[in-house]
């Protein structure tokens, strides 16, 4: 007598049933995934329309083999012949292994793969590398790679889906335009399967081996969108400003990224907490990280001028950020957060970067010209007031002596000077 009657079980009919309403049931199952979500995308109808196991076959095709071997062992369970019956047993009990493992590993949970393809399907094919170097003002500054951008664009699931901020989003951010993101991974396989869907190669962003990469541009297209611009600037500034107990000396991404990251905020921002004081003091963190470099460095350091003209223009774009406002956005606060980060960087020297104390000034001078307001003028004499009196007894660098500043002034306004537009009457009466 064996010790298991192999015939008896493939010939038990309530046996076969009861596999079968199982594995039915499982199949019903399917629908507890449409109430999960991945970054705004409905996980169930991905799982079924969409996801492919192994990057073949997809799970929709998967299922419907499942049922038609489910429906045809209903119907042939009466079929006698042994042969026929163990067949049919085996087929059986493989579709309620498939079953047991789809309903734990994508129904119960959300699956991993299927998360990542979601990922893939979302961001991936947005931009691609190409010759083209016509980029905007920042991105030509810092020597960002040619590329350019197709039709597609980030979903609007995607987009409302971060406009809320909380650990799950947070996580999900880290995981789609973070250091570890699909963004930047240049491989064979990558690289095939953006071949085959969207006939492109991948965008190249530059990387260094502290995990530091260039901020994606799918991220600015989120940014642009987002009602979150404050909490996901000051996310992507804190994720590639690299580990400080690592990436202790200077790293040219890092400057690199903060003055794209100010760039759009001075673009595209609209968001009210971005004018908020809280906000300028933590950005401003991130600006000094940025610019930060000690003196044995400098004279190591290849593109000197280079990064004295990107300096130059993110220390313009901050001071564009701090003190225009045209749309009456910032409040009170905001205006003495940002007069007393002009004061630590203009008299307490809490710039560390390349450019010197005499060519901040000059650049607050012009952006003060520039915007053309009361409170610019009266701020910027009462800094140069107490730069006076701070280096009292010391040579004062020439541009920055009151006769020269007033002659520079007088310059720049006949050099902007608005003309009366010509007309034909004015020149043959």
């Amino acid at each position: 007598m064996s010790f298991i009657d192999l015939k008896s079980i493939i010939f038990d009919s309530n046996l076969i049933i009861a596999v079968i309403a199982i594995n039915m049931t499982i199949i019903g199952l399917t629908s507890l995934a449409e109430t999960k979500k991945i970054i705004g995308i409905d996980y169930g109808k991905f799982l079924v329309k969409k996801y492919r196991i192994f990057n073949l076959f997809r799970v929709y095709e998967m299922l419907v083999v499942f049922a038609i071997i489910n429906v045809f062992s209903l119907f042939l369970m009466f079929v006698e012949t042994f042969e026929f019956r163990l067949i049919n047993s085996v087929f059986l009990m493989i579709s309620l292994v498939f079953a047991i493992y789809y309903f734990f590993a994508y129904i119960i949970s959300e699956n991993k793969l299927v998360k990542n393809q979601i990922y893939e399907d979302e961001i991936k094919g947005l931009y691609y590398e190409s010759d083209n170097f016509d980029h905007q003002e920042a991105d030509v500054l810092t020597k960002m790679t040619g590329g350019s951008r197709t039709s597609k664009k980030l979903s609007s699931n995607v987009i409302s889906y971060f406009n809320t901020y909380n650990s799950e989003s947070q996580l999900a951010f880290e995981e789609i335009f973070g250091r570890d993101s699909l963004l930047y991974d240049y491989s064979k396989k990558s690289r095939r399967k953006l071949k085959k869907k969207y006939n492109i190669s991948p965008y190249i962003y530059r990387n260094n081996s502290k995990g530091i990469h260039d901020i994606s541009y799918e991220f600015f297209q989120l940014f642009r969108h987002s009602d979150q611009q404050d909490k996901w600037a000051i996310e992507i500034l804190r994720i590639f400003d690299g580990d400080r107990l690592i990436c202790k000396k200077y790293e040219i991404l890092r400057l690199f990224n903060f003055t794209r990251v100010i760039t759009h905020l001075n673009l595209f921002g609209n968001n009210d907490n971005l004018f908020k004081y809280k906000f300028l003091e933590y950005v401003i963190i991130f600006f000094y990280n940025a610019v930060l470099i000690e003196g044995d460095e400098i004279s190591n350091l290849p593109y000197k001028d280079m990064i004295e003209e990107v300096e130059s223009y993110t220390f313009n774009q901050l001071l564009q950020f701090m003190f225009n406002d045209e749309h009456n956005q910032k409040d009170s606060t905001f205006t003495l957060a940002a007069k007393k980060i002009i004061e630590e960087i203009l008299l307490k020297e809490k710039y560390k970067g390349i450019l010197k104390n005499q060519d901040l000034i000059i650049l607050f001078l012009n952006k003060t010209l520039e915007i053309d307001n009361q409170y610019m003028k009266d701020l910027f004499a009462e800094i140069l007031d107490k730069f006076y009196e701070k280096n009292r007894g010391e040579e004062i660098p020439g541009m920055l002596k009151i006769e020269n500043i007033k002659t520079y002034i007088t310059e720049y306004r006949q050099r902007n000077r608005v003309t009366v537009s010509v007309t034909t009457e004015e020149i043959f009466g």
